[in-house]
């Protein structure tokens, strides 16, 4: 199972890279694409929470132990980007911060809880595991592409931004094979699952959402819904079966 742990956290770690495909972009069409992609990611990330990671965790805790724990990632979340006084922005627009480099090491906290989580998933059972790294990447590769944006814009070099954008993202990696380990000494898994539907959340409610509602205009709303709800259907699609 280490293997596909593995595999899955390093091609969500090759995601960082797809800021390349961007170079010869004209900005009009860049906004355009992350601001569907992030439409679908927040669908998508609802759809695990709800439709998977909770089902799957209250199965084998407690209810109101497993919402408890939801309620702290969603909380350490929200702690964790109060902390580094970052949000990660999805437009080639966003204010640049002087705290570029305290960004990236707030990016690299998250992927590595992100391989944790991937870990967790695939300990329980494989086609979970598959479902959280889906759920991941499809918020990954709007926010890497909004990361890499950014970092160019706050004074990096394009090769800069990518290498610096993928040495963070390696860090789901480490955080995978952590937490492969930590989970194969202490049966924690459930808890682990209720925590990343709360970080889930968060990101969906806190950081997608509200770049979703800048814009006004009704056949992009519209447009934008319909992608919401496509990335549910999908979760909803992949659970039907799951026992």
């Amino acid at each position: 199972m280490l293997e596909y742990i593995l595999l899955s956290t390093f091609a969500i770690s090759l995601l960082s890279l797809v800021g390349i495909f961007t170079i010869a972009m004209n900005d009009e069409l860049f906004r355009k694409i992350i601001f569907f992609m992030v439409s679908f990611a927040t669908g998508i990330l609802i759809g695990a929470s709800f439709l998977h990671l909770i089902p799957e965790a209250v199965e084998h805790v407690e209810a109101k132990a497993a919402m408890l724990v939801f309620i702290l990632g969603f909380s350490s979340f929200y702690l964790l980007e109060r902390i580094l006084r970052w949000r990660h922005c999805h437009e080639d627009d966003c204010e640049v911060h002087p705290v570029t480099y305290l960004a990236l090491i707030g990016d690299s906290v998250h992927n590595f809880v992100d391989g944790i989580v991937i870990a967790a998933s695939y300990l329980v059972d494989f086609k979970l595991g598959l479902i959280s790294t889906f759920a991941v990447a499809s918020h990954e590769l709007p926010q890497e592409l909004g990361d890499f944006s950014v970092l160019v814009f706050g004074g990096f070099s394009k090769k800069k931004a990518l290498l610096f954008n993928f040495l963070t993202a390696l860090t789901a990696v480490f955080g995978a094979i952590f937490g492969f380990f930590l989970l194969k000494e202490h049966d924690v898994t459930s808890y682990l699952l209720a925590f990343a539907a709360g970080n889930f959340t968060y990101v969906a409610s806190s950081d997608l959402i509200p770049e979703l509602h800048k814009v006004a205009e009704f056949k992009r709303s519209a447009a934008s819904f319909l992608f919401f709800v496509v990335g549910i259907f999908v979760m909803y699609l992949l659970s039907r079966g799951h026992p």
